[in-house]
């Protein structure tokens, strides 16, 4: 599967300091959204839930940059949702995502907060914040009606959150016109 997703991956090599980045994603994940981020349309709208340390960010943005796309990055980052404990992040955050400044805009806050006043329509979603049904079943509730036709929707940690399972099986699965997914990520584009 990386060899494929490499082979989709037309750019320049993707520098090392990015994959030094901490993250709980796999190499092969990170490619993915890399990928289905360069397949969108120019001025294509991008939501990231839970940007955590950037690594995702970095990636997201590798496959959006050049097309004057958008991706709002949605964290506390206070690391409410990791299993690390809490500590204040966004300073880490905006280190590691400081070559993508032209492309990222961060909004801190809860995400369901952030999605009441968020007022645009979007093309891309990454879910990768709260696991747990409550959390994940929220933040779908409040951003899915701002999903465009077609849109792209993913999700991390599928392969093993009870939670973000049962929301793709009876929330998500309904919606989808196609759909894949590695073991521990799904994506699909909405009807």
């Amino acid at each position: 599967m990386i060899t494929l997703l490499k082979k989709v991956f037309t750019g320049n090599s993707i520098p090392e300091k990015y994959n030094k980045i901490f993250t709980h994603l796999t190499p092969e994940e990170k490619l993915n959204l890399l990928n289905l981020s360069k397949g969108l349309q120019k001025n294509s709208v991008l939501v990231e839930i839970g940007s955590y340390l950037g690594a995702s960010s970095c990636y997201i943005s590798m496959g959006a940059k050049n097309k004057n796309n958008k991706l709002y990055c949605v964290d506390t980052w206070q690391n409410d949702a990791m299993t690390e404990g809490k500590r204040e992040t966004f300073d880490v955050f905006k280190e590691n995502t400081a070559d993508f400044s032209d492309t990222i805009r961060p909004l801190r806050g809860k995400s369901d907060e952030v999605a009441a006043t968020f007022d645009q329509q979007i093309d891309f979603i990454f879910f990768d914040g709260d696991h747990s049904y409550e959390g994940i079943k929220t933040d779908w509730d409040k951003w899915s009606p701002k999903l465009k036709k077609g849109a792209v929707v993913i999700f991390h940690d599928w392969g093993w959150a009870e939670g973000v399972i049962k929301v793709i099986n009876e929330d998500v699965k309904p919606l989808v016109k196609n759909e894949n997914s590695l073991p521990n990520m799904y994506w699909a584009w909405i009807k």
